[in-house]
């Protein structure tokens, strides 16, 4: 479906606010919205009281940070509210002049109309999809070439916006101050809000970051798709060509017009592959084989599925082989007891590949007996050891299973939050209902400065829920964002009641491709 700039805005604040980009929202528990965040409050809030404090520009964020399989963290962000209203209404005004991006046949990672009111979903083809578009691809070629760029979203130079968004020259010759209400050094304006007005990197997370990188990538794909043949998603290219000597040119060339905008290839991610060359990584194949057949999957052969799954994971670190399994797995039906024993062999790799908590509701759910959970002590340990290593979005899965299922947070992970400082992991502490640890909470949060903004908005999330629950006042002082918010019964917490399972309802399909970079 097309978008229209009223769609864009809408998504950006109502679905691609939080960073759930993931088709089955795997990032982050069912409890996080932001449907409330509606056009109307975003007015109000661009309208409401700007900060003026000296030594301030723009805004600070909460991090998210999400663990990839291979156990290395990526910061996310939870913009403030207020200057992601800022950004995402310049998007909207400006959407005819950008919106060349939803028309990029390259890129397969671009804007859309999604069912679910998303503008960016980033899931990668299906398997038959991709399979088609490489044999065609690769048909009278000798060479691919695989590459990526290096350290794609914190890399994107927000004056870069503008030379993508009218061209070098024009951009450079209308500079501010002179020109500073020019719509492009607006939008540049508004990038660096949410980010300490710092001109490196983007916020990585909602949508925009997306929006803000095709912005620029789209002018490259503009300049080299007449001379190659090759994809791009999000910030991985794939090009087939028919001698090593034009492989290397798209190497060069590409490397040559990200330049232009002040991105880098990554070097150590660059091949040229001789072709015929297999389709699918060997992983991929070996576990599409191996899925046990039938109708209904046994104990046994589930559990040598996951067997399988393990041995080639240890083979093949790069690759997300035990969640590429596990979603294999749940789409099936199981025999008796089969769900138990699947649900107790990931648990024990979720304790080192914390990707799979998202998976593994459905079964939770599925394995009560006359209302008993069986897996407290599973998921004390799992919520304690993440919480030790660091880890947001691990911590906040397993917080929120304790919570869904009435397990009390033992006090050794409590600690373990405290001292993480982790806004998302506080707030789920406050929300498991115990009172000692809402207590702990509510100390952690009097003691922050309230004369440094930036801490402040580093919490703004957590700050915002207490005050609505009348457990904290604003500490805000000369800004109005929370009452306005308040006012409009803004909420980022669904109630229990509307908490229902999102993760795996989107599609059964598993993925053998990485978040992106």
């Amino acid at each position: 479906m097309s978008v229209d700039k009223d769609f864009v805005l809408s998504a950006l604040l109502q679905h691609n606010f939080f960073p759930t980009q993931k088709k089955a929202k795997e990032e982050m528990p069912p409890i996080f919205t932001s449907v409330a965040f509606t056009p109307d409050v975003a007015k109000k809030l661009i309208a409401g009281k700007p900060r003026k404090v000296d030594g301030y520009q723009g805004y600070d964020a909460v991090e998210y940070k999400l663990t990839r399989f291979n156990g290395v963290s990526r910061g996310c962000s939870i913009p403030h509210p207020t200057a992601y209203a800022h950004l995402s209404l310049c998007i909207h005004e400006h959407w005819d002049k950008l919106d060349y991006i939803a028309k990029n046949k390259i890129s397969g990672i671009r804007p859309l109309g999604h069912s679910d009111g998303r503008i960016i979903i980033m899931d990668y083809e299906k398997s038959y999809e991709k399979t088609k578009r490489k044999v065609r691809s690769a048909f009278g070629r000798r060479f691919m070439v695989r590459t990526d760029i290096s350290n794609c979203f914190p890399s994107v130079y927000s004056h870069a916006i503008p030379w993508a968004a009218v061209g070098f020259d024009y951009a450079k010759k209308h500079k501010p101050p002179k020109y500073k209400t020019e719509w492009f050094n607006q939008l540049d304006e508004k990038v660096r809000l949410l980010r300490r007005g710092e001109t490196q990197g983007v916020a990585i997370g909602p949508a925009t970051s997306n929006i803000l990188s095709e912005v620029v990538l789209a002018r490259v794909d503009e300049t080299l798709c007449g001379e190659f043949v090759y994809t791009r998603f999000i910030d991985d290219y794939t090009a087939y060509c028919e001698t090593e000597e034009k492989a290397q040119r798209f190497v060069r060339r590409l490397a040559e017009e990200l330049a232009k905008y002040k991105l880098l290839l990554n070097i150590r991610k660059t091949e040229i592959i001789p072709l015929p060359h297999a389709l699918a990584a060997g992983w991929v194949s070996e576990l599409s084989l191996a899925l046990p057949k039938g109708a209904v999957v046994s104990a046994s052969d589930a559990i040598n599925y996951l067997n399988l799954a393990v041995r080639l994971a240890q083979q093949t670190p790069d690759g997300s082989v035990l969640k590429y399994a596990v979603k294999s797995l749940i789409s099936r039906k199981f025999g008796f007891m089969a769900d138990v024993d699947v649900l107790r062999y990931t648990l024990t790799l979720s304790f080192h590949q914390p990707v799979l908590l998202p998976l593994i509701e459905k079964l939770f759910d599925s394995t009560m007996f006359s209302g008993k959970f069986l897996y407290v002590s599973e998921l004390r340990q799992l919520a304690l050891e993440h919480a030790r290593l660091r880890r947001s979005d691990a911590v906040a899965w397993a917080l929120y299973y304790l919570n869904k299922y009435g397990i009390t947070v033992e006090a050794a992970c409590a600690d373990e939050i405290l001292a993480s400082r982790d806004c998302v992991s506080l707030l789920l502490l406050y929300l498991s209902g115990d009172r000692l640890h809402q207590s702990r909470v509510l100390s952690f949060v009097a003691g922050l400065d309230p004369s440094d903004l930036y801490e402040l908005d580093q919490y703004w999330l957590l700050l915002y829920e207490l005050a609505r629950e009348g457990k904290f006042v604003s500490p805000y002082r000369d800004e109005d964002a929370f009452e306005i918010m308040a006012a409009n019964d803004v909420g980022f917490i669904k109630p229990p009641e509307l908490t229902v399972s999102e993760v795996g309802s989107s599609s059964t399909e598993p993925s053998d491709e990485g978040y992106g970079t």
